[in-house]
């Protein structure tokens, strides 16, 4: 009797449950239901998708339900099923990772039953929409095939348009512009692809190409795709000729469309390309192996990388700076081997004169050993409370007299070795390789001010990562004080005959920026300049 009457509590209390979920149904639902169950199924998948795309409901329980039933094509046609799929995708993309699954498994089923379509210029396509799921699902192959196979069945605008953005998906530019330009041929009225096309060169920093895509779309004059392809080829425009009057428009364009979320981040985007790199903000080195380094700590492996292989030689310091961050990784001294193809020309090693510092012996090409002693503990907290500040030049140059006084002669030349031995974080802030990069910059400062001689000993030492500070700091002075221009003008020069223009985008890139701080200048110089920045971030 006792289990008989935990049977019957048990049993009413989910039938108050359930009853209790039906009276929380929104309306929304109950509509929805009420009219795929009347047999308005069309109506029924559109009232829903519509709610759920506007938040007009959350509930995306019929989602399931739907997709479920093995006769929704026949009860809704074909066209309207896919054109449902098509609007649930980007709702599916906001849902956790066991439901996003289930939902294309259901969706990729009923595509997989699906024996007979029509095809269609608009992107409720049968082909499309598939493809359009194995894209969200970021299987761009898979989404390839079966946008080629509608193609081999007929070509289509929305057919060659995601043809193009499959294709874009796997970074195979030359397909992708001519997919994109099928598309646009086959419906000149429809550019909103050449946004993408844009987007994707946009992000590659190539001005030129994504100015000539959002170009296009401006053609069009349809208003949604202009509010975006606009301000990005003011930006564009801007970018490949740093005129005032490109920015003056898009801070106007900002200013006259203050909902355009686009215009607002690219007018942030414009201020910080007005920062200077290594003056206003600290660039972060771009060699081969620190960016091997950073993909180690942002998949987690903490096994350590054993070897490596360059197209060319790297600098002592991402060396030393790989080694130090795997440490930091792992938790333990790492050992790894650097096999580059060739070594670097001009060499890494040498110095332009007996005057150059040199902080590495180089066994062999990617072994370079510590000529150094390491400092002493003194020396590196100065270093590092120096270091640990917000960076701006003006204001560590100008703090470095403070930490000079903390200094005997002795210990000056000791920041070299804080260089190769740079201390450790009191408090982390920065991965080690950026870590190393902060420490030899707030040493070089501390350096210019016991003497600027220091500067030019750096700049006539062994290519490494301290020649970017002293470099930059020495262009730096130069706009303060015009006495400087001449000495910062040698140092430029000498630092243009020693980089290489073929394998150090790091130096390099740093060299564009300093250069572009020589005042006195005509506009053809400082436009080479900003161009060839420009293509170096690209």
């Amino acid at each position: 009797m006792i289990f008989h009457g935990q049977l019957i509590f048990t049993t009413d209390y989910i039938k108050i449950k359930e009853r209790k979920q039906k009276i929380l149904k929104s309306e929304v639902i109950k509509n929805a239901q009420n009219l795929y169950d009347s047999g308005q199924v069309q109506e029924a998948l559109e009232y829903y998708a519509t709610a759920l795309w506007h938040n007009k409901e959350n509930n995306t329980e019929l989602l399931y339900t739907w997709l479920e039933d093995n006769s929704l094509i026949e009860k809704a046609g074909e066209q309207a099923v896919c054109t449902f799929i098509a609007s649930i995708l980007l709702i599916i993309d906001h849902c956790d990772a066991s439901s996003q699954n289930r939902l294309w498994t259901l969706c990729q089923n009923i595509f997989d039953h699906m024996e007979i379509c029509e095809d269609r210029e608009d992107t409720s396509d049968r082909y499309v929409v598939e493809c359009n799921l194995y894209r969200h699902q970021k299987k761009p192959e898979k989404a390839l095939a079966i946008i080629l196979k509608g193609l081999a069945k007929g070509g289509t605008t929305s057919r060659y348009t995601f043809a193009g953005l499959t294709y874009l998906d796997l970074e195979e530019e030359t397909e992708a512009e001519k997919y994109i330009a099928l598309g646009y041929q086959s419906d000149p009225n429809n550019a909103s692809a050449y946004n993408d096309l844009g987007d994707y060169y946009f992000d590659k920093r190539q001005w030129k190409k994504a100015s000539n895509c959002y170009y296009k779309v401006l053609q069009t004059d349809d208003y949604n795709d202009c509010n975006w392809a606009e301000p990005s080829w003011i930006f564009c425009c801007y970018m490949l000729d740093p005129d005032p009057y490109e920015l003056e428009l898009l801070l106007l364009f900002a200013a006259a469309n203050l909902d355009n979320q686009r215009a607002q981040l690219l007018c942030k985007m414009a201020a910080m390309e007005q920062l200077i790199p290594n003056v206003d903000y600290l660039d972060t080195s771009s060699e081969s192996i620190i960016n091997l380094v950073r993909n180690v700590r942002e998949n987690g492996n903490t096994s350590g990388v054993t070897s490596c292989a360059t197209t060319c030689q790297e600098s002592a310091s991402s060396i030393n700076a790989m080694r130090l961050a795997l440490e930091e990784i792992t938790g333990k001294p790492s050992h790894f081997v650097v096999l580059a193809s060739k070594a670097q020309n001009p060499p890494l090693d040498q110095t332009i004169d007996e005057e150059g510092i040199i902080l590495w012996n180089y066994r062999d090409i990617n072994t370079p050993i510590p000529t150094v002693n390491q400092p002493s503990e003194d020396v590196k907290r100065v270093v590092e409370e120096l270091a640990s500040t917000d960076f701006s030049l003006p204001i560590w140059y100008e703090s470095a007299k403070k930490y000079v006084a903390m200094l005997s002669e002795s210990q000056y030349n000791e920041l070299y070795g804080v260089m190769v031995y740079p201390p450790h974080q009191t408090i982390y802030q920065y991965p080690a390789e950026d870590w190393l990069f902060r420490v030899q910059f707030a040493a070089v400062c501390i350096l210019a001010q016991i003497s600027l001689h220091e500067i030019d000993k750096i700049c006539k030492g062994q290519l490494d990562w301290p020649i970017i500070p002293a470099f930059t700091l020495a262009a730096w002075l130069a706009t303060q004080d015009t006495s400087y221009i001449s000495w910062a003008e040698k140092i430029l020069n000498l630092i243009k005959s020693r980089i290489s223009q073929e394998n150090y985008c790091f130096f390099e890139h740093a060299f564009t920026c300093a250069a572009y701080l020589l005042p006195g200048k005509d506009k053809k110089y400082y436009t080479h300049l900003w161009l060839w920045r420009q293509s170096i971030e690209s």
